[in-house]
């Protein structure tokens, strides 16, 4: 996964399991930037910003109410 998750900054994800995880770490498998400082520093900050301002619990709520809503028109 991709796109925002760096606010900006070029950022991409992989999510698997532990295994395949650990198979994937010997080498630097995913591409150029392959967790170097200056990304895993960026990362980090949007990861910070996510949690100081609450942005999963208000996602969720967000989406529950949504969710409502559209149940109702239904």
């Amino acid at each position: 996964m991709a796109k925002r998750i760096g606010n900006g900054f070029p950022l991409g994800a992989v999510v698997t399991t532990p295994e395949i995880a650990g198979v994937l770490t010997r080498q630097c498998y995913f591409n150029a930037f392959c967790g170097k400082a200056v990304s895993t520093t960026a990362g980090l900050a949007v990861l910070n910003v996510i949690e100081k301002e609450k942005l999963q619990e208000n996602a969720s709520m967000v989406g529950s109410y949504l969710k409502g809503k559209l149940n109702h028109l239904k």
